[in-house]
């Protein structure tokens, strides 16, 4: 795993997989959105909801020093099944802490993950945590990255939507590059000290900010 990667994986389980019976006039268009995994970004959004995946990411003068973020996430109309887990890598997270839930039954924090059950129709995960997914460079510069986003099911990919917000001291650090670039993915909006990025995709996304320290 690349130092500063935040894995952030949505995978219905193995017993979920009744839950994903279609009917049958839905099945053709439910084949054709799924993928092998390559990255494909769409220029529209899905015609019935698909998960939202939204990232509040806040770098402090702290976070420069020791790499560490503070995360707020939440997940929204999560797939209708009977399980789910959301996974991080254990190195690269800490403290998680739920904030609230909609339309699940239960949702327990175990080690690096999120266990969820009885999932209903547009339901809703918020939670908060510690990510080290601030790497510290040479010559006074950051990178931070984030991914793989993915819904996936088996061996297919679904499409989804992921919205980044990013929060940095402005006095300190300034945006010096971000991939994927703007108007080649999703839209992106920048002001001083904030970054949001958001885009429908399907596949695995990574995307990657590098900051450059100002010089006083």
């Amino acid at each position: 795993m690349i130092l500063g990667l935040l894995l952030a994986v949505s995978t219905a389980t193995a017993q979920s997989m009744e839950d994903w019976a279609f009917p049958d006039d839905d099945l053709e268009a439910r084949i054709a959105e799924v993928s092998d995994g390559e990255l494909t970004l769409l220029d529209t959004e899905p015609d019935h909801p698909a998960h939202h995946h939204r990232n509040t990411i806040r770098i402090s003068q702290r976070s420069l020093e020791s790499g560490w973020v503070v995360l707020e996430q939440c997940h929204s109309d999560l797939d209708p099944v009977g399980a789910l887990e959301i996974v991080y890598h254990p190195e690269r997270i800490r403290q998680i802490h739920l904030l609230s839930t909609k339309n699940i039954a239960q949702a327990r924090v175990e080690g690096p993950t999120v266990q969820l059950q009885g999932i209903e129709p547009s339901a809703r995960l918020c939670l908060r945590a510690e990510s080290r997914a601030l790497a510290v460079l040479e010559d006074g510069r950051y990178q931070l990255r984030n991914g793989p986003f993915m819904r996936r099911f088996l061996d297919g990919y679904y499409p989804m939507r992921v919205s980044l917000e990013i929060r940095y001291p402005a006095d300190l650090i300034k945006l010096a590059s971000a991939k994927p670039l703007p108007g080649k993915a999703g839209s992106m909006q920048q002001t001083p000290g904030r970054i949001a990025w958001d885009s429908w995709f399907k596949g695995r996304l990574f995307t990657e900010f590098e900051f450059q320290r100002v010089q006083p």
